[in-house]
């Protein structure tokens, strides 16, 4: 994962940020973001809203869910782009 880290943190831009990260999302099986997408929700990166949107959804909603452990490295990563978003805007996060 270093190499998709890497290229959100040298993103000069928010449609880099979220081209990268719809990449990295089209890596993960149907079956892999059941616990995201519960069958209903759509589970797709067109924005920085979007990337916040699954950000939530996966590190605050399921952070503590055993059967959605295996999301880590995707709520990290929507973790990073979503900072690498605020970074780019000039938003300071505590």
């Amino acid at each position: 994962m270093n190499c998709w880290q890497r290229e959100i943190e040298r993103s000069r831009t928010e449609a880099e940020v979220v081209h990268t990260a719809r990449d990295f999302l089209s890596l993960w099986s149907a079956d892999e973001l059941a616990p995201v997408s519960m069958g209903w929700r759509p589970l797709r990166i067109e924005s920085a809203t979007d990337i916040h949107r699954m950000k939530k959804w996966i590190v605050d909603d399921l952070g503590g869910d055993p059967a959605a452990s295996h999301l880590g490295e995707l709520g990290d990563y929507l973790w990073l782009a979503d900072s690498r978003i605020h970074e780019l805007r000039g938003i300071t996060r505590s």
